[in-house]
């Protein structure tokens, strides 16, 4: 296994420590097989001594030394708050030299109801059972979420500090929260590992999908006795040769507004039973049209213009739309257009949104060379769309020119009378031959 210098992690959510002090690891140094991290315990309280408006947990600040080695041991100045972790699933270890800021390690009691946990590799007859944690190292970008089952026996411990745990069961995911495009198809990441080599059989997953509200359903079932994956959804599919050797993913397909939530990997070995949630968020981005559909749009002074921008198909709700008067001069900045009426939101068929944002122009000579846009915010576009529309304003005709076009037209049809009675005349007193 690749080895790990000693590590620092900065933990910034409410409740963490700021460790300070510590060294980062840069790129290029050569890591040994340790690594040290603050973690923050959580220890249920005595329900007969709790008042009623304390919370039922208090959190207890620890450092957590994390070996692929058993052979480690603590320093002699160790205290009661330090842990030794044996990393025998190998999982975290690879994980804890990511961006120390951004980490997050917790770590709780793992309720048995006092009962044995047969896991290979422990005393099947003991005065005492040992005692099982949960160690959670979660990502602040969404980069993963590890859980890990440790135990910890129930023999005093060699040495300074608390007994050493061993890791032997971890469930991992690669995001804990993703986005998909309507009808599209996604990933739900679920993997685990333990620190021998379990039985096909020994191993059972089972996919639960919730809705907000509570409303859920299960998804999918791999029962490892009989090794079939029973497909109680028909947009999900699961990779049966693979679970067996720690693949538990499965892919969504044709994916729509009602499937968006959380879905459950239960993901169940020899008595222990882990389970990570991933949020599921279906995300369209809008499309959208101006009206007029031209980029260049002439008017005359004083005429009266409906700019409108539909936004369409679109989810979730929100959408931020403005729009914008760009004068022709580029040192100018934009303003924001008054006056703007939004219509109803209009709900489509396949449960996506569509709307209208317009206003009335009145060309002014102020207008001429002004481009209008409108720009459209939603959380899934990358940048704002903006759409534009150029005006060009021409001189208004004004009551003279109408005038002369009239007496025109009449002095052009006098003229036409005039010469053809002319013609009838000359005609007329034209001498006969005989």
């Amino acid at each position: 296994m690749v080895g790990r210098e000693m590590l620092a992690l900065y933990l910034l959510s409410p409740g963490l420590l700021w460790i300070s002090g510590w060294n980062m690891v840069e790129a290029g140094m050569r890591l040994r097989k340790v690594s040290q991290l603050p973690c923050v315990l959580e220890i249920p309280l005595d329900p007969s001594v709790a008042l009623e408006k304390e919370p039922r947990l208090q959190w207890q600040h620890i450092q957590l030394v994390v070996s692929s080695s058993e052979s480690q041991t603590l320093p002699h100045q160790a205290n009661g708050d330090t842990f030794l972790l044996y990393d025998k699933a190998g999982v975290l270890l690879p994980h804890v030299d990511e961006a120390m800021e951004k980490l997050e390690c917790r770590m709780n009691h793992y309720l048995t109801a006092n009962t044995q946990i047969m896991w290979p590799g422990l005393p099947r007859r003991q005065a005492q059972l040992p005692t099982w944690y949960l160690v959670t190292l979660n990502d602040a970008d969404n980069k993963f979420r590890i859980t890990t089952f440790c135990f910890q026996p129930a023999d005093p411990a060699q040495g300074p500090g608390p007994a050493p745990l061993s890791g032997v069961f971890s469930l991992y995911t690669k995001a804990s929260d993703v986005q998909v495009k309507l009808q599209g198809t996604v990933l739900l990441s679920c993997g685990f590992t333990v620190d021998h080599t379990p039985e096909a059989e020994a191993v059972d997953v089972t996919w639960i999908f919730r809705q907000k509200g509570g409303w859920h359903r299960e998804v999918l079932k791999y029962a490892g006795k009989q090794g079939q994956v029973t497909h109680l959804h028909q947009q999900a599919e699961a990779f049966p040769s693979e679970i067996p050797r720690g693949n538990a993913s499965i892919r969504l397909t044709n994916v729509g507004v009602k499937d968006q939530g959380s879905y459950f990997c239960s993901v169940s070995v020899a008595g222990l039973h882990g389970q990570l949630s991933i949020d599921v968020a279906v995300v369209e981005a809008p499309k959208v049209t101006l009206s007029p559909q031209t980029p260049a749009l002439t008017l005359e002074e004083g005429e009266e213009q409906k700019l409108a921008c539909h936004v369409s198909r679109y989810f979730p709700l929100e959408a931020h739309v403005q729009w914008l008067r760009e004068p022709i001069e580029g040192r100018m900045l934009p303003e924001a257009v008054r006056n703007v009426i939004f219509s109803n939101h209009r709900q489509s068929g396949d449960e996506t949104y569509s709307f209208s944002s317009y206003f009335l122009l009145t060309a002014s000579r102020r207008d001429d060379g002004v481009r209008y846009t409108c720009r459209v915010e939603h959380e899934g576009l990358r940048f704002p769309i903006r759409k534009s529309i150029t005006i060009r304003v021409t001189e208004r005709s004004g009551p003279e020119l109408w005038l002369f076009l009239i007496l025109s037209v009449i002095l052009i049809a006098l003229l036409g009378c005039l010469l053809k009675n002319w013609h009838q005349v000359r005609s007329t007193g034209k001498r006969k031959p005989y």
